[in-house]
């Protein structure tokens, strides 16, 4: 993440913009906090039998906000795959982008029902899967359109809250969208940080499979048996797991002593029989920011790292693992995939999921790459290959593998980022000198002049994706405010 060249006035919002956001937050701030309740409570959780906008719980969902532009005085549109609530007849229109759809959540990893808002257990924190990606920032942008129809505003531009449902899955429901309506000619989402994103990694895959097609196991030796961890790709792994066959005393011993001495209180070992089994415990977090978690695969693979294993599929992947991956974020070790783009940043390389191939007898590692401009596709998947049959020739292994390298997004420049830079200056005291670059992958991608302004700071741990999502009170009520002042100085 870099900063690029400096777009903002350095001027504070007017005293119309400043007004209206304070009355925005002294009015509505109560609403605002109890409509993230009702949108977490809607398990908006993508199913593969069924196009999202004709699943139960979405549709609900859009009723839900049919409602809510009634009663807040908005028109309101059902695309299917998107929802539109607008305010204002102007031909000359601002977007607003967010998403309604979440990523699964696993009960067990959180204190109470991810999809029950939760105002107590932590206080000063809203808990609840979607929270920070994206039903706050739905909640807040339908309060900040209420501040400008409460004051009779917009005049210059039509705002128009874009709400997609096919985000963290399949985007081509949202592309065909697109296809049949036409988008707004400036557009700011809600989905990745402050103070403005304005280029976005190309995010993709490098899919690995070892398979035990003439396992070498000795009946007399350990062996790994199974390694497995991670939900999916978009998340660095929270847990995994490893287990051993075989095992004797003097291994049991030595395993025992090595996560003691390697990592301390993250890994959990019982023993039965001649059998290990061998839990780690990572830190999940969003895979455009791996620095800011803790792989629990890699941990697992460092410590397995330290004995011999037969070569079957679960003991080759500890050493690929380690020998291609480690514990870098960058690809380090992946031969000569890592590389930088001066504005936008370093490529990450992620290990984000360890899974049993289809028919069982061997494991698939999914891996997620996200990289910035600078070099083009076809030099990224000749740079995989390269690194994969080197690794293949030094091994004598045989694997088989696929890739799919996505397309960075870079915007060099658009109209409405010095509002946002000056708006977000303002209200935080940052210096903000310029936009930056993340390494998610958002749909503004897909809108004209789209940039992200928030919902999260580029120097606090991103929450979404993780099993501990929340925003804090104080962060929301800043969100309202500078929804709000944004709206005034572009349409107002």
């Amino acid at each position: 993440m870099t900063d690029a060249p400096p777009t903002s006035s350095g001027a504070a919002p007017s005293s119309l913009a400043r007004a209206v956001a304070d009355r925005a937050v002294a009015t509505h701030f109560d609403s605002v906090v109890d409509t993230l309740a009702d949108l977490v409570a809607f398990r908006t959780v993508a199913d593969s039998e069924v196009r999202n906008g004709r699943h139960p719980d979405f549709v609900r969902l859009k009723a839900y906000l049919a409602d809510a532009a009634a009663r807040l005085g908005l028109d309101f549109e059902d695309h299917g795959a998107a929802l539109v609530l607008g305010l204002g007849r102007s031909p000359d229109r601002l977007g607003l982008l967010t998403h309604a759809d979440v990523r699964p959540a696993h009960a067990a990893a959180w204190k109470t029902d991810p999809f029950r808002l939760d105002r107590d257990s932590e206080p000063g924190r809203l808990l609840g899967r979607g929270v920070e990606d994206d039903k706050a920032a739905i909640a807040a942008a339908l309060y900040s359109l209420k501040a400008l129809r409460d004051e009779g505003l917009p005049a210059r531009r039509r705002v128009e809250l874009i709400v997609s449902l096919h985000e963290e899955s399949d985007w081509t429901p949202f592309r065909e969208f697109l296809a049949g309506w036409s988008p707004p000619p400036l557009n700011i989402a809600f989905d990745a940080l402050y103070p403005v994103v304005t280029g976005e990694f190309g995010a993709g895959a490098i899919r690995i499979t070892l398979r035990d097609d003439a396992p070498a196991v000795s009946p007399r030796g350990p062996w790994l048996a199974s390694f497995t961890g991670g939900g999916y790709l978009s998340q660095v792994p929270g847990s995994a797991e490893a287990v051993i066959v075989g095992a004797d005393e003097t291994l049991a011993a030595a395993i025992e002593r090595d996560a003691t001495e390697a990592e301390a209180g993250w890994f959990e070992i019982d023993r039965g029989g001649d059998t290990i089994h061998i839990r780690s415990r990572g830190v999940a977090v969003h895979s455009s920011a791996p620095w800011t978690g803790r792989n629990a695969i890699i941990q697992l693979a460092a410590l397995l790292g330290r004995h011999p294993w037969p070569p079957t599929a679960a003991g080759t992947m500890v050493r690929f693992v380690n020998d291609l991956i480690g514990p870098g974020h960058h690809a380090e070790r992946f031969g000569d995939l890592a590389y930088a783009h001066d504005v936008m940043g370093r490529l990450t390389l992620t290990l984000a999921t360890l899974t049993m191939a289809d028919g069982g007898g061997g494991f698939v590692a999914a891996l997620s790459i996200r990289r910035p401009a600078g070099r083009t596709a076809r030099e990224v998947e000749k740079t995989v290959r390269a690194a994969l049959d080197g690794w293949r020739r030094r091994t004598g292994l045989s694997f088989d593998w696929t890739t799919d390298v996505g397309d960075p997004y870079y915007v060099e420049s658009a109209p409405h980022v010095p509002v946002l830079l000056d708006v977000f200056r303002h209200y935080t005291g940052r210096p903000a000198p310029g936009p930056i670059s993340v390494g998610g992958g958002t749909q503004a991608r897909l809108l004209p002049n789209g940039v992200n302004f928030g919902p999260a700071m580029p120097d606090e741990p991103y929450t979404g994706h993780s099993d501990h999502e929340f925003m804090t009170v104080d962060r929301l009520r800043l969100n309202l405010r500078m929804y709000t002042a944004v709206l005034v100085e572009l349409a107002g």
